[in-house]
């Protein structure tokens, strides 16, 4: 029997199981359902089918008797997740449920928000002028009906579209909604309630993102922020722990400012992603009942119901926050705190799942309330991680469970409860709000002028490190600072001196007013002209902008592509110029501005990639292979295997694999999961030199398949134009773990454009790896080349009146297939609307007509110059 890798990297595992996985299905899961705890948190697998099982630490989810409410059992609204996807973390109580509203006498089973704000000391109007986001995926068109139901249910304020306490936007911020889905539905009502339940007044943002995939739900999270959100939820989650979490998506969830919580996952335990990584606060759960014995009135205990309980463990692959102090962890341990995770009162009615009042549980009930929770305690500070506060409490404001476990680990505190710091329930649960907030701050505010006129200075940054703030159109400027000293204050505004302030002293609660002028630095002009430098060196019409200037930009002339700007004299600058034609690229120019005035042209390229630049027209060569041989590289072709691999690249399809790129017949492949296993594999194949000298761009493409475990195996292409002597990576290959087929590659090697010998290399590294092919390899030389002719430019505007016409049409009379567009031009009052460029083909007199509709057409004659621009304006009467 040949022996194959297993899906840990541990002991080899038969063939005969990796190749009947789908036969064997059930008892591969049962198999990977009683892993240890370290072995569900091992990377991928490269294997698609037992990379699925693996992805969920714990695959059995045998029913017991469930501590919370023994007549019903909990079963997930979302399956297990695919490899780079998340599954939600709602869990749905599968008891009998009233399908329609209950009366106001008649509360609905499971907890209320009445319940939650008295448990957690929360005020009962809280969260006004808060924004709270939930990120999920795909769409629940029920969302804001059933969230209208659940707060009249309960006598909290309407939250609407109308009254602008709800939106609901796609992941790109518009109203282009996803499809909808059953399970994350229920899970957007869940979110969508237990905010309410905790910041009844806050406004609620939902981000629904175009499916769970990691990349779509980490691009929710960074549309939430730039939309206004200090708080965002997150109750999703994939189980385990990796290296490339961070470098992939750890951005989209560190803004530093903003409170990003994440659900700690539903299966004991584990750790799960992104509630691994160190910017989050990691929400962990507990059951909550009431108790009348206490003084508080409730009791918690770490969430135990069925196969279920919170996440927590050890994240090795995520560096350990610095606030931080637990010693049986060298990574991020999880959680940080936790909230209430089971029989909370929901209201959902979409799809097949969703029969009204219901009670859900999972660490998706405990998320979004510490969200709401931080949006009670008001802004976090600018610069700061609000993950970090409940750490510098030192205890206060917090409820200490010390009470049950989430299963078996070897470092007790992180799988069990316990006093203080644990990783079920973290530091433990909100005991009000003080656990939640920055710290003791005060106020400074204030108007900014200019120290000449005594007039405000809008746009003024004003701050102290991380803490910053800038004046609004009236010179005015709140800024909230720490408590204490503060010195190293500036204010700094484009165009003046920085005015550095003297230190002061700000207590809790304190606000000083502090009146600030900043003194305007004498200007020098820079002036030039912008021309094309493909071939035609006609003057531009382009927009130039000064790198870290807030001023509005300036426009170059139409016709001589002259401008001038004034800049504060004494700095350098850097010009940021793009050109109003299209099918240019941008160009950045450095300037050094003295105290008299400067002279500083420049010269944008036709971009030979767009290939849309007017006056030209693009030339492109192929140079294919195919790879017709089944015995040989093609001509030109070459492959080198370094010491001891035996199987590099073939062209025989040696184990009968078939041609899956989306080419025909022969194809290159390298085959690492082809006896004798286990080598070490290092296997070039090269192309023949390819002559770039004369082409201006060029690009690789190539037709490819694989399977890839990224912790075994590499696949990459290098070019080179020494021979080979040295090579530089173009194409760095997969990001995550899988299988692709019937995939196009498009590589730019726009860099090497002018050299006259590159060669490209397809290089395959594994250690017992699986496989790499690729078919019709290409490189394309791309090339700009000017057709003889020039310019006409001008405005089309109304008769009498002088207004811009956006929208006509200006063509020569002599070309058909010619014809420009007028546009608006908002940006350059010099201009105005109306503008137009058009490129005629031949040089001397030309007829051209100027037609908008509802006006009368009118022709012109005019003379176009080789490589010049002409002006030629119209003027066009209403039709009566």
């Amino acid at each position: 029997m040949t022996i194959s890798k297993s899906a840990t990297n541990g002991p080899p595992t038969p063939h005969l199981l990796r190749r009947g996985v789908v036969a064997l299905g059930i008892t591969v899961a049962v198999l990977l359902g009683s892993q240890s705890s370290a072995q569900a948190q091992t990377a991928e697998s490269p294997h698609p089918v037992a990379a699925s099982s693996a992805s969920s630490p714990t695959k059995l989810r045998t029913t017991g008797t469930g501590a919370t409410s023994p007549d019903t059992h909990l079963s997930p609204m979302c399956g297990d997740p695919a490899p780079g996807h998340a599954a939600c973390y709602a869990l749905r109580a599968a008891g009998p449920a009233p399908t329609a509203r209950v009366g106001a006498a008649e509360q609905p089973a499971g907890l209320s928000p009445q319940d939650i704000q008295s448990a957690y000391n929360l005020p009962a109007d809280g969260g006004a002028g808060q924004t709270v986001a939930i990120v999920d995926a795909y769409d629940n068109p029920n969302a804001e009906e059933d969230l209208a139901v659940y707060r009249a249910q309960y006598g909290l304020p309407p939250c609407t579209t109308e009254n602008g306490c709800f939106s609901k936007v796609d992941q790109r911020g518009g109203t282009d909604y996803p499809t909808s889905n059953e399970g994350w539905a229920g899970e957007i009502a869940l979110d969508l309630d237990m905010v309410s339940a905790a910041a009844p007044q806050a406004h609620i943002l939902l981000v629904e993102t175009d499916n769970d995939g990691l990349d779509r739900l980490a691009a929710g999270v960074d549309r939430a922020v730039a939309l206004g959100a200090r708080y965002v939820s997150n109750s999703y989650g994939r189980p385990g722990d990796s290296d490339t979490d961070e470098p992939l998506y750890g951005a989209s969830y560190d803004h530093p400012g903003v409170a990003v919580v994440a659900a700690s996952g539903d299966y004991r335990y584990g750790v799960s992603f992104p509630s691994t990584l160190p910017t989050v606060t990691a929400v962990g759960g507990t059951n909550l009942v009431a108790d009348p014995a206490t003084a508080r009135g409730w009791s918690e205990t770490v969430w135990q119901r069925d196969s279920y309980g919170p996440g927590s463990g050890c994240a090795t692959e995520q560096v350990k926050p610095a606030f931080q102090k637990d010693t049986g962890c060298g990574g991020r341990s999880v959680a940080d705190v936790s909230a209430v995770a089971d029989n909370a009162a929901v209201y959902s009615t979409f799809g097949s799942k969703g029969v009204g009042w219901q009670r859900y549980g999972g660490t998706s009930v405990a998320t979004p309330v510490i969200a709401g929770v931080y949006a009670l305690a008001g802004p976090p500070r600018p610069g700061t991680q609000p993950n970090a506060y409940p750490y510098a409490a030192g205890g206060v404001g917090l409820n200490d469970v010390t009470a049950g476990s989430n299963g078996t680990c070897d470092v007790a505190y992180l799988c069990a409860a316990g006093p203080g710091y644990d990783g079920p329930t973290g530091l433990g649960t909100p005991s009000g709000l003080a656990a939640f907030r920055s710290g003791p701050s005060g106020t400074l505010a204030g108007v900014v002028t200019d120290s000449k006129t005594g007039k405000p200075v809008a746009g003024a940054t004003v701050g102290a490190g991380l803490d910053v703030t800038t004046t609004l159109a009236d010179g005015s400027y709140t800024l909230n600072l720490p408590a204490g000293h503060i010195d190293g204050l500036t204010v700094t505004r484009f165009g003046y001196r920085t005015t550095t302030p003297p230190a002061l002293d700000i207590t809790d609660n304190q606000t000083l007013n502090r009146r600030y002028s900043l003194r305007p630095i004498p200007r020098v002009k820079v002036r030039g002209t912008v021309r094309d430098d493909s071939g035609h060196g006609w003057p531009l019409y382009a927009r130039l902008a000064v790198e870290g200037s807030p001023e509005t930009p300036v426009w170059t002339d139409p016709v001589t592509g002259a401008y001038t700007v004034a800049l504060p004299e004494g700095a350098d600058y850097k010009l940021d110029v793009t050109a109003a034609l299209p099918g240019y690229e941008p160009v950045t120019r450095a300037v050094t501005v003295g105290h008299r005035n400067t002279t500083a042209d420049l010269a944008m390229s036709a971009d030979p990639d767009l290939a849309t630049a007017i006056g030209y027209t693009p030339q492109r060569a192929d140079h294919t292979e195919a790879f017709s041989s089944t015995t040989a590289p093609s001509a030109g072709w070459s492959v080198a295997n370094a010491s001891g691999t035996t199987n590099g690249w073939q062209f025989d399809d040696p184990i009968g694999r078939g041609n899956a790129t989306g080419g025909s017949g022969s194809f290159a492949v390298v085959e690492s999961d082809q006896g004798p296993f286990g080598p070490h594999q290092n296997s070039e194949l090269v192309t023949p030199a390819y002559d770039l000298s004369k082409a201006q761009s060029a690009e690789l493409s190539f037709k490819t398949a694989y399977l890839v475990n990224l912790t075994q195996q590499h696949m990459t292409v290098d070019a080179s134009t020494d021979g080979g002597a040295t090579w530089a990576n173009v194409w760095a290959g997969p990001k995550v773990s899988g299988s692709a087929d019937h995939e196009t590659v498009h590589v730019p090697l726009r860099q090497f454009a002018g050299s006259r010998s590159v060669r490209l290399r397809f290089h395959f590294v594994a250690d017992w790896g699986y496989y790499w092919a690729i078919d019709d390899v290409d490189v394309q030389t791309r090339l700009m080349k000017a057709v003889p002719g020039g310019l006409v430019a001008g405005t089309v505007r109304e008769a009498g009146s002088g207004t811009g016409l956006v929208g006509a049409t200006v063509a020569d009379t002599s070309a058909h297939d010619s014809g420009a567009v007028t546009v608006a031009t908002p940006e350059d009052p010099a201009v105005g609307d109306g503008l137009y460029t058009l490129f005629v083909a031949r040089t001397g007199k030309h007829t051209l007509s100027a037609a908008a509709s509802g006006h009368v057409t009118r022709t012109r004659t005019a003379v176009v110059h080789g490589d010049k621009v002409s002006r030629q304006d119209f003027r066009l009467v209403r039709r009566r």
